[in-house]
């Protein structure tokens, strides 16, 4: 019998939440570099990572770390530079504002 009950496994929460859908490319490549490699995130872009928010943050993280390209990472060290970036990102926001739109 079929349901239309789908199981929480079979659900991604990155496309559930549009996580890949809040931040513009810059940005994303500033805070995967900044994670992943060394680099910085300006402070456009940690307002931008506030508003993907912590839950976005975390799953792309952990799915990156998922791919196979990636399993030579330290897992504590790339979690550990998420949450420094996370947090730094979180005392930028409060002292910078976007940029104002040109209309």
């Amino acid at each position: 019998m079929a349901s239309g009950v789908v199981l929480a496994r079979d659900v991604d929460p990155i496309k559930a939440n549009n996580c890949e859908t809040k931040m513009t490319l810059h940005c994303v490549n500033e805070v995967f570099a900044s994670i992943f490699k060394t680099g910085i995130v300006t402070g456009n872009c940690c307002i931008e990572l506030i508003g993907l928010g912590k839950f976005c943050h975390d799953a792309l993280i952990k799915k990156t770390l998922e791919n196979p390209l990636f399993k030579n990472n330290d897992t504590s060290v790339i979690l550990s530079r998420g949450a420094e970036v996370w947090n730094k990102c979180t005392l930028v926001s409060k002292d910078v504002s976007p940029s104002p739109s040109p209309y």
